[in-house]
């Protein structure tokens, strides 16, 4: 009853009209939308690029091999991020990822492994972490405007969030890595010890244009808990987006997702997210982006939820040396969804906990990003952030203030040095909620 071709069919009436709306979106401005930051579509259709040479590169016969190991010592004072018994202390972690690629120009074949682990010597060790991830993507380019792609992945978790998210997360591999930086700070959210495996298969086609883009991709995964079966889960969803320039200056934006999520026990539930804009080229010291849009979610036989989202970014850039941005996102939420769902409303990276599809809340988030490169070899950011989420149907207001700062020192040409401090303050009027986490990293990268 619950196996993956079920998720594209129990809710076919409900999924199938908000799929034609977020197309609908997605064909009228042609674009694509991180939360706060609008992506330029090219300028033009690209050119053909040349093959990896391999020079000074490992290889077994025609696959050219490349990884990385990191390596760092941390303290983190609230590893779980608990308002209460908080756990706390030195650990190390261990991170290394291989990439094998085997390219011809039209076929390209990746494969990965790697894992990341967590170990606490001064703490039970039940509360180490031990995260591999393998998984295969294949490209296909018969055009180099043209690109089909398919990845299949297995990824093992220590931990779980104490909230799935209604709209998945992308997945990121040594052959698909996520942001660096300014770019990569999210809040940490509370986790709970429940190691589980989750294998997920995607297909994505992306057409460049002249002077536009456009992607389309569709993901199927399931979760499995190694102690609790009846937490298992089945998301798939379909995602579209890309830009147009619409004059020299300025460029018009689309991005829209949708996703089913089948729990093994309980009710079944669909979220969408759509949303458009418009963005701006660098104009003097200045460039910037706004955006409007819709979410929402219906879970069978237990109501429906959903609201506006919309925010912009302005960016700064005083110098080649300095950029920094500011940015207003807010996305809210009428909901009259009832029962035990436990769907994370998305699009709320920093925000200290989730927040579910079944409260009626307005979240807004105000973040403040910096980059500064002292020296070719030097680089420092700053991320500020405060998130209020205001419940709707009472007066409750409830507050995440982050800051994170790093500092970056390429030591050679394979070898990286960074300091990164986090801090995390989650405030609420609800007793024993609210909590503080502090975390110090010093750590080394090494590419080979």
């Amino acid at each position: 009853m619950h196996a993956l071709p079920h998720l594209m069919f129990e809710t076919a009436s409900e999924r199938g009209r908000r799929v034609v709306f977020c197309i609908a979106l997605c064909a009228c401005f042609i674009g694509r939308l991180n939360p706060a930051l609008a992506q330029a579509p090219p300028l033009g259709p690209p050119g053909t690029g040349p093959l990896p040479s391999g020079s000074g590169m490992l290889s077994i016969g025609p696959w050219l091999l490349s990884g990385s190991l990191n390596l760092s010592t941390f303290y983190n004072s609230n590893i779980y991020s608990f308002p209460t018994n908080r756990l706390s202390g030195p650990g190390f972690d261990f991170q290394p990822n291989l990439l094998a690629e085997l390219n011809n120009g039209i076929w390209n074949t990746r494969l990965y492994g790697s894992f990341d682990s967590d170990v606490y010597p001064t703490l039970n060790s039940q509360n180490n972490t031990f995260n591999p991830k393998a998984g295969v993507v294949q490209t296909y380019s018969p055009l180099p405007d043209l690109t089909f792609t398919t990845e299949g992945d297995f990824a093992h978790s220590t931990l779980a969030p104490a909230v799935i998210n209604a709209l998945p997360n992308p997945v990121t591999s040594p052959a698909n890595p996520g942001p660096t930086g300014a770019a990569a700070v999210v809040a940490n959210q509370p986790v709970v010890l429940s190691p589980n495996d989750t294998f997920t298969a995607l297909a994505s086609v992306s057409k460049v244009f002249n002077r536009a883009s456009l992607t389309i991709s569709s993901t199927l995964s399931k979760t499995e808990y190694e102690s609790s079966a009846n937490q298992d889960y089945e998301v798939g969803s379909l995602n579209a987006g890309g830009g147009i320039w619409i004059s020299p200056w300025f460029y018009a934006f689309a991005n829209a997702s949708d996703a089913n999520t089948v729990p093994v026990v309980g009710q079944i539930s669909n979220s969408y997210s759509a949303r458009g804009g418009i963005g701006s080229d660098q104009i003097g010291l200045f460039q910037g982006s706004v955006y409007y849009g819709q979410q929402g979610s219906a879970v069978d036989g237990g109501g429906i939820a959903g609201g506006d989202i919309y925010g912009g970014v302005l960016s700064f850039f005083p110098s080649d040396s300095w950029t920094m941005s500011l940015s207003v996102d807010r996305v809210r939420n009428r909901s009259d969804i009832t029962g035990s769902n436990a769907l994370g409303l998305g699009g709320l990276p920093l925000s200290g906990v989730p927040v579910l599809t079944s409260g009626s809340t307005q979240n807004t988030s105000i973040a403040y990003r910096s980059s500064y490169t002292l020296s070719p070899q030097t680089s420092i950011f700053l991320v500020l952030s405060d998130t209020q989420t205001a419940y709707l149907d009472m007066p409750l207001v409830n507050t995440t203030w982050l800051a994170t700062t790093g500092i970056n020192y390429q030591m050679w040409t394979d070898l990286s040095l960074s300091l990164t401090y986090s801090f995390t303050r989650y405030l609420s009027e609800q007793p024993m909620t609210s909590y503080t986490q502090n975390v110090v990293t010093l750590g080394g990268h090494y590419k080979f």
